[in-house]
């Protein structure tokens, strides 16, 4: 039996958490403005784990399936994250689209030479895309600084 991959909802304090989350794969839904009412009923309906820092909200019933983060510091709050449920943060490293927390999708190189810059053009091989939004990711020196940074907040 393969369990269901893990799927949150962040609340609106939770943004850069959300987007650190995203880069590692994770499907996170984040609305920076939604009531406390509306955003427990869609975790339910869409089967999400509640990340809060509202204390308040983790105890009512309907929100059983939520984690408290302790801390303001987001590299603090992804630590949190990633130990409580365990999360093998490299295997789907930089799979989702940053802004709609869609899954990218590989696109011919020929096909983005005007949306790019001419130099990442000239210098990159493998693009990737977003089918929702149209943005388009590729693998420059900020990936490997974000995985650096990765390895250090993890130590």
């Amino acid at each position: 039996m393969t369990s269901e991959p893990l799927k949150f909802i962040a609340d609106a304090m939770l943004g850069r958490l959300a987007r650190w989350l995203r880069i590692l794969g994770c499907d996170v839904s984040y609305e920076s403005s939604i009531s406390d009412n509306d955003f427990i009923a869609r975790a339910i309906h869409e089967r999400r784990i509640i990340l809060t820092m509202d204390r308040k909200l983790t105890e009512r019933e309907s929100a059983k399936n939520s984690l408290l983060i302790k801390s303001p510091s987001y590299k603090e709050q992804l630590k949190q994250v990633i130990t409580h449920y365990n999360i093998d943060y490299k295997s789907g490293i930089f799979t989702r689209c940053l802004v709609c927390n869609n899954l990218l999708e590989p696109i011919e190189k020929e096909k983005i030479k005007d949306r790019v810059p001419p130099y990442v053009y000239s210098t990159q091989d493998e693009f990737d895309i977003c089918q929702q939004c149209g943005r388009i990711y590729w693998s420059g020196t900020h990936r490997t600084k974000m995985l650096e940074m990765l390895d250090k907040i993890l130590k």
